[in-house]
């Protein structure tokens, strides 16, 4: 198995079992970097860039759960610092730890279902909002994305209708690439309106909403392209807390 692979490859380190990703209350920034040569040297003994590969292959693959977490680690891979070691032996530990973990593929109600997220001013060294999507068919997870934000949310609201804005761009995507590859049988079976969930009310009143606020003005282009999407019945936007 892989992560038994991984496992071995990197057990000369410490390596403490988890059970989660990120431990809660770890914040990692850019203070906890090296700030002197002999501080970088020091760094430069441990394969972080080799161990965050790995575990961003892992991500990518079968893990959607690690997403976030090799996100963050991985904004410091050009000068990382103890904390960002320990916090990528940390994940690696929750990753052997759940090792029986699996993504089971159904065809129980085969609907697409979207969830998108946003962890509003997540970064502290910019306070850039982290977003998150995943989409499933049926119970099985198909598709899934942890980003930093291109822009600085002004509020939580605002944080999450980017957020929904890039999954409705992967949903879309989405749709076309099944048009292009599956029977048309499969596609009837599945073809059910798509729904896209958002935890945050305030978001799909936004999206909805006929009223121009001036507050808004800097993604006005994102509120035309989901509006466009939500009035041609592309996808239902619901909220789910």
């Amino acid at each position: 198995m892989y992560i038994d692979e991984i496992h071995r490859r990197f057990s000369e380190y410490l390596i403490p079992f988890s059970s989660l990703p990120i431990s809660k209350g770890v914040v990692f920034t850019r203070s906890q970097c090296p700030q002197t040569n002999h501080e970088r040297e020091e760094m430069a003994e441990f394969p972080y860039r080799n161990l965050l590969g790995c575990l961003s292959f892992l991500s990518g693959r079968t893990r959607p759960d690690i997403s976030y977490a090799v996100n963050i680690l991985s904004q410091y891979q050009n000068n990382p610092g103890k904390e960002h070691w320990k916090g990528l032996l940390r994940l690696l530990g929750y990753v052997k730890s759940t090792s029986f973990y699996q993504l089971n593929l159904s065809c129980f109600k085969p609907k697409i279902v979207a969830f998108s997220d946003s962890d509003f001013a997540a970064c502290r060294d910019d306070r850039v909002s982290m977003g998150g999507q995943i989409i499933f068919i049926g119970q099985a997870p198909i598709v899934w994305r942890t980003f930093k934000e291109k822009c600085i949310s002004l509020s939580t609201m605002e944080a999450e209708f980017i957020a929904l804005t890039e999954a409705a761009k992967e949903m879309t995507w989405f749709d076309r690439i099944l048009g292009e590859c599956c029977d048309r049988k499969i596609i009837e079976v599945i073809k059910e309106k798509p729904t896209l969930y958002v935890d945050n009310l305030a978001a799909i009143d936004f999206v909805k909403s006929p009223v121009e606020n001036h507050r808004s003005r800097h993604i006005d282009v994102k509120l035309f392209f989901i509006r466009d999407l939500v009035y041609k019945e592309l996808f239902e936007l619901k909220c789910e807390k």
